[in-house]
């Protein structure tokens, strides 16, 4: 016997439906449904023979904790459609649902390469340091996205135990592997093997790396990366120079001072306007002259980036 209403005797009925369309409405719905079978119905949901109803479920199953429909979606994980393989995904990164974790640290060193490295994404949303272990296994795993996923649980972990391994990840074949290195080195607060590891970062082939690698440098403060750093402002694409402003400001690198300037007449707005504050960060009264200029700059974000610099500076 149901404990339904009538509203949701009526999902019931539509979720039998043998209409592909109505049962796949059906489970959209029942994502909102606080009917007790609600859950058992996507579930269920999840073996449908038609892959939009299937996909449907796995969307809907994030409103519907518990162990059984987490099992169910990483097991549909394996689904011969690669739209339900997305949604189950999706789905277990969004519950992020701590009685999982056993769950995930196991479905995370077996199967397929889409399912470890979704349950990789999902144990990362969760931050429990007993995925440290599988993390750190996986950082040699054949596939780089599955490499590349494992480099983001343990830097959300903040792993100092895993730093070395980290580092070696650093000189791996992929550019996105690299890149998720250089951002999950941003846990290192001094020194260390990240140093190196980051200034080689901004010299990498690829600019996404460099970027990621400026960034870094300057989240963390690593005062011994200034002098890459300062080099970095030459570097032939803007995005790469914006971060490194950025972060040399963030260090107060005085010696800048030059690089930052130039990049006040770079052709790139948002480069200029980077500049303007890093100079402000560092408030050395040499830049005034260069900041007087920039506050007739012919983008008012810089015009006003400029202005605020140069009160800092006078102070």
């Amino acid at each position: 016997m149901t404990l339904f209403d009538t509203e949701d005797e009526d999902l019931a009925d539509r979720a039998a439906s043998p209409d592909a369309g109505i049962r796949r409405v059906a489970m959209l719905a029942l994502a909102e449904s606080e009917a007790p079978d609600a859950r058992a119905l996507l579930i269920a949901g999840l073996a449908d023979p038609v892959a939009e109803v299937r996909a449907a479920a796995a969307t809907a199953l994030e409103e519907h904790p518990g162990l059984d429909a987490a099992r169910a979606l990483m097991a549909a994980l394996d689904d011969p459609d690669p739209t339900v393989r997305g949604a189950a995904s999706g789905c277990l990164e969004a519950r992020r649902e701590q009685s999982a974790a056993p769950l995930l640290i196991a479905r995370a060193s077996h199967g397929a390469a889409f399912a470890r490295a979704a349950a990789l994404r999902a144990l990362r949303e969760l931050a429990v340091p007993e995925a440290a272990g599988v993390a750190h296994d996986a950082l040699t795993d054949p596939d780089p996205v599955v490499r590349r996923e494992a480099i983001g649980v343990l830097g959300w972990l903040r792993a100092e135990a895993a730093q070395p391994g980290l580092i070696r990840t650093a000189d791996d074949p992929e550019p996105e592997v690299r890149r998720a290195t250089m951002a999950a080195l941003v846990f290192v607060r001094s020194g260390g093997l990240a140093v190196p590891a980051l200034i080689a970062g901004l010299r990498d082939s690829d600019w996404r790396v460099r970027e990621e690698a400026a960034a870094t440098i300057g989240r963390t403060r690593l005062a011994e990366a200034e002098p890459a750093l300062i080099e970095a402002m030459d570097d032939p694409v803007w995005q790469v120079r914006l971060k490194s402003a950025a972060s040399l400001g963030r260090l107060g690198a005085r010696r800048a001072l030059p690089a930052l300037i130039g990049a006040l007449r770079s052709d790139v707005s948002n480069l200029r306007k980077e500049a303007a504050a890093a100079l402000g960060e560092i408030r050395d009264p040499a830049a005034l002259p260069a900041l007087a200029e920039a506050a007739a700059d012919a983008d008012p974000e810089v015009r006003k980036t400029a202005l605020w610099a140069a009160g800092r500076c006078r102070g």
